[in-house]
């Protein structure tokens, strides 16, 4: 099929659902931990497909082929990083339905993305790939992209443990207790010790009656 057949334009609120598909169509694509690092539920993507579509600083572009929905992509105006000086178009989410892929769809949402960024005169483009995605990441390294920065993710509660912060954590609660007693909080060993020393006590007397 000719790439000309591709169109693109912007997407507005009654695409949502088109979106939603494709959304979901590219978390599938996804490995298991890039799916768990992104545990957003149908309903949440919904709502925020909306706020995002009335947000300046962003722009979804919706493609399509022959006249159906064939992709989409997630544009975004915003900084590398805090320090940086300039701003670049960052591009997430991009997905080609697998009905229309080979197609040219993902040479259509980048021109698009090419487009946005000269409108708003920025220099640069960026893009978010899932690391399992090599197909995608092949893409744009033919069209010239090169990595500038590894992102990772770690959930929090793996990183408390690996940083021994757990225990930090109970010895705080066990402090903030003793202080709200006004004494000491005994430990499970002292709490077992004087329950014993209370069963001694109780044997000696009946003994001695």
């Amino acid at each position: 099929m000719s790439r000309s057949q591709v169109l693109t334009r912007m997407a507005t609120g009654d695409d949502v659902p088109v979106l939603v598909g494709l959304w979901e169509e590219l978390r599938q694509l996804g490995g298991r931990g890039e799916r768990a690092a992104n545990p957003v539920s149908t309903n949440d993507v919904r709502e925020r497909l909306s706020s995002v579509l009335a947000n300046p600083a962003y722009r979804i572009v919706l493609a399509l082929h022959e006249g159906a929905p064939a992709g989409m992509a997630v544009l975004q105006t915003t900084r590398p990083d805090p320090f940086a000086d300039s701003k670049v178009i960052n591009v997430a989410h991009l997905v080609v339905a697998r009905s229309a892929q080979h197609k040219g769809v993902g040479h259509a949402l980048l021109k698009a993305a090419t487009e946005f960024a000269t409108e708003n005169r920025i220099d640069q483009i960026s893009v978010s790939v899932y690391p399992s995605l090599r197909e995608a990441s092949r893409f744009f390294t033919r069209l010239g992209f090169v990595p500038a920065a590894t992102r990772r993710v770690a959930p929090v509660g793996v990183l408390r443990r690996r940083l021994g912060l757990e225990g930090a954590t109970a010895t705080g609660e066990l402090l903030r207790r003793r202080t709200r007693l006004g004494g000491t909080v005994p430990t499970p060993r002292s709490r077992r010790s004087a329950v014993q020393s209370a069963e001694r006590t109780r044997s000696q007397r009946a003994e001695a009656q």
